[in-house]
């Protein structure tokens, strides 16, 4: 099945492979969903709520099993959650307004932080879409700067990619990141109004080379 966050009506949507509605879920628990993720072990969900300032967690079913989250700027606590990712049994929260990504365990359990608020390059002032890598690399969206940041999993800065522009590897409100298994990473580069590609070339010098298609 097909999971879409349909922000506007507070719930999340499932569809078949081809399309076809085949229900809803989160009515009576979601206001404003966002990010999705899913858990491929256990095969759980979790659903970043915006408005809500909260992750909501579901089985495979649909069925609510808890809530972690609420409003605040310490450790467990988040401003306008946006996007989420889960790999190598962590969950990656882009804590939007809070200018951070938090890492969580499986059941909600802070573990670490990501990014901080700042106005240099590496900072995450306006995090916004997260992919985590087969080799534990992960993208942040900086839509403030019009970056895409490369972390190591412990959270090092590594890279900045992009910029504000319309040229091969630029982007303007940039939004989502995903990553395949073939080492590329594809960004929402929203306002340009198309998905810019790249490839993963391998780690050299403790900085990982990357291209642009």
């Amino acid at each position: 099945d097909v999971l879409v966050s349909d922000s506007a009506l507070g719930r999340v949507v499932r569809l078949s492979q081809e399309g076809q509605p085949k229900g809803w879920l989160g009515n009576d628990q979601l206001n404003y969903p966002t990010g999705l993720a899913r858990d491929p072990v256990r095969g759980n969900f979790y659903v970043a709520d915006t408005r809500l300032h909260a992750i909501f967690m579901f089985d495979a079913n649909g069925v609510f099993l808890r809530r972690f989250g609420s409003w605040g700027e310490r450790e467990g606590e988040f401003n306008a959650p946006t996007h989420i990712g889960f790999r190598n049994d962590e969950l990656f929260v882009s804590d939007t307004l809070n200018s951070r990504v938090q890492v969580f365990s499986p059941d909600g359990q802070y573990l670490r932080q990501i990014g901080r608020r700042g106005l240099f390059v590496g900072d995450t002032p306006r995090p916004k879409g997260i992919a985590i890598a087969q080799n534990g690399l992960v993208y942040v969206v900086e839509s403030y700067y019009d970056h895409l940041l490369v972390f190591n999993a412990q959270g090092d800065f590594l890279l900045p990619i992009g910029g504000t522009g319309q040229g091969p590897g630029e982007f303007y409100l940039p939004a989502g990141v995903w990553t395949d298994n073939n080492n590329r990473v594809y960004i929402a580069d929203m306002f340009n109004g198309r998905v810019v590609v790249f490839e993963f070339l391998g780690e050299g010098n403790d900085k990982p080379g990357i291209r642009c298609f």
